[in-house]
């Protein structure tokens, strides 16, 4: 039995590991991919020390870090997570394992806009990411769904790429940080459109987009549709356990990390310790958890 199960290979995953390997704690990390959606992150300039660091990148130096540690890192999915007398059984598509603690740091997933030919074309000019596919619209028109931080930096990412970018949005302003807004709104001169007080209601096309229709009866012409609108909390598993959520799902924790439910700690974008869903923070908050199941365990002892 381990010591400590940690489930997600994100900032957080990787922080945690790393700090329960520091504390000579017998810790497995299971993931699907190591890095998690910082290996899509185009360009982090808010990591101190590395400015202007690609989040692969930056997610290579996390894992060779825990790699030096000898945390093995298992390459699974897991399917659901179980209390025991012991502490927890976690089974993954592959196999299952035992933990006295499990560090739960899966993050979000995107949110989508529920709308006719959004699925259908996903992947054929509908994307979530735009730093994973921002240069595949070179010279194209295309739209931006959102006004937070995340459509702010994809409209950023997409002018130096695209014809023009439309950003359409639902509020009067956008509300990303002021200095994503500032250099959005200037780009107006420029090849940006901001369109306010707009929804999107289906996209158009067939094998490929065409285009969007908009809930003030118009159609827009466009070549790719980039819908970033925030993303929602991956909290499934922990229903089973009945892990207390907050209003919007992310895990319920206080300072050290620690859930309502024994030996049961959760860290990064899935908390809802901060509403700063960055890598620094994600990082941090792995850290704290594995020092509180150091404390936890050796007081068990």
């Amino acid at each position: 039995m381990h010591d400590c199960i940690v489930i997600g290979g994100g900032a957080a995953g990787l922080g945690a590991a790393l700090y329960a390997a520091r504390f000579s704690l017998d810790t497995i990390l299971i993931a699907p991919d190591m890095g998690g959606t910082g290996n899509i992150a185009h360009k982090v300039d808010n990591w101190i020390g590395d400015p202007g660091i690609t989040g692969i990148d930056l997610m290579q130096k996390f894992i060779k870090h825990v790699k030096e540690y000898k945390v093995p890192m298992i390459n699974e999915t897991v399917t659901k997570i179980e209390k025991t007398s012991e502490g927890f059984k976690v089974t993954t598509n592959k196999s299952e394992y035992a933990g006295k603690t499990v560090i739960y740091s899966t993050g979000m997933k995107h949110r989508k806009l529920g709308i006719p030919g959004e699925d259908e074309l996903q992947g054929k000019g509908v994307s979530y990411c735009y730093t994973c596919d921002a240069h595949f619209f070179k010279d194209k028109v295309v739209g931006v769904v959102g006004g937070g931080d995340s459509a702010g930096l994809g409209t950023l990412l997409l002018s130096t790429i695209a014809k023009k970018v439309y950003v359409l949005y639902r509020g009067d302003r956008i509300r990303a940080e002021p200095i994503i807004t500032k250099e959005v709104y200037e780009l107006e001169n420029e090849n940006v459109k901001v369109m306010h007080n707009i929804n999107v209601t289906e996209v158009l096309g067939e094998k490929t987009i065409t285009g969007v229709k908009l809930d003030n009866g118009e159609e827009l012409a466009l070549g790719g549709l980039f819908i970033e609108i925030g993303a929602n909390p991956i909290n499934e598993l922990v229903k089973e356990l009945n892990v207390e959520l907050d209003e919007r799902g992310f895990i319920k924790v206080d300072k050290t990390m620690t859930t309502n439910v024994d030996g049961f700690y959760a860290a990064g974008d899935i908390t809802n310790n901060s509403t700063l869903k960055q890598f620094i923070t994600s990082a941090s908050e792995g850290s704290v958890a594995a020092q509180t199941i150091y404390k936890y365990l050796r007081g068990k002892k």
